[in-house]
């Protein structure tokens, strides 16, 4: 604007007969007009980003509060179900296995005695599990079906949860885990499907595996919720959950099981925890 201003300014005092005074002074105020309108839309424009940021701002908090309400019990259990152990059993085994080579080290000093006493025992593992699911010995390990079913001569549906439950009481957990798993898989209606699985769910416990836990004992509170492991389920799932600093979800399981069995054993130890979190 200025620019043109001077340029006719310059025009007319070299053509000076070609404009009158009066002429400089509405061009003058012309100008002095436009850049009062201009001004003006400026600061419109302007007032108009705040006015969308502001909106923006406004729907990005009501996104945000609608999105954190709703039904809070049912996406914890979508969040259960979703919860994939395979890293976290990656990770836990791969940090025994760098603490067990570690303290192996620090104590003997010798690498190849380590790994021979840890081969022989894993041989005497798989041994056992091989004998235990009804495998015939010798051979290589490696060439047989894991999943190959148990021959039904080689042992009843009394006489493998028997064996599992006495592998799990001696705390040989390894074999325990595989007859349950197996047990599960032979006879899937049994009555005692239930027992199977919380037992299961309380190996990956003991051994710390807690979201491993945690998928197990849901399995047993979704699967059987007339059945006897149901509030130990709950209960054990809600201390899972406090162990891994899931506090939110703890007390959402613990209430569940105080709300639902208020009775129950189980339910007496649920309100000491509740009382301990909270």
């Amino acid at each position: 604007m200025r620019i043109k201003f001077i340029l006719v300014i310059c025009v007319l005092m070299i053509f000076p007969g070609c404009a009158l005074n009066k002429d400089f002074k509405y061009l003058e105020r012309r100008m002095s007009q436009l850049e009062t309108e201009n001004k003006s839309l400026q600061n419109r424009i302007q007032q108009l980003k705040m006015d969308i940021e502001n909106q923006v701002t406004v729907e990005n908090g009501l996104r945000d509060m609608y999105a954190g309400q709703g039904a809070e019990f049912n996406q914890f259990k979508e969040g259960i179900r979703r919860l994939n152990g395979r890293f976290d059993e990656t990770g836990h085994r791969f940090n025994q296995d760098i603490q067990a080579l570690t303290d192996s080290l620090k104590n003997t000093g010798n690498t190849i005695d380590h790994f021979s006493q840890t081969v022989s025992e894993n041989k005497r593992r798989i041994q056992r599990i091989e004998n235990f699911v009804g495998f015939e010995s010798g051979g290589d390990v490696a060439a047989k079906d894991k999943d190959a079913p148990l021959a039904k001569d080689k042992m009843s549906e009394d006489e493998l949860y028997k064996v599992s439950k006495q592998a799990y009481d001696r705390a040989d957990y390894e074999t325990a885990r595989q007859g349950f798993e197996k047990f599960l898989e032979i006879y899937p209606k049994s009555d005692r499907a239930d027992n199977a699985r919380f037992w299961i769910g309380e190996i990956y416990f003991v051994e710390g595996w807690y979201q491993k836990a945690i998928i197990e004992y849901q399995e047993v509170i979704e699967n059987y919720p007339k059945g006897n492991k149901t509030q130990s389920a709950y209960l054990k799932q809600g201390i899972a959950f406090h162990k891994l600093g899931e506090d939110t979800n703890a007390l959402l399981v613990l209430k569940e099981l105080i709300n639902k069995f208020p009775d129950a054993n189980e339910a007496k130890i649920a309100r000491q925890k509740v009382s301990q979190i909270e």
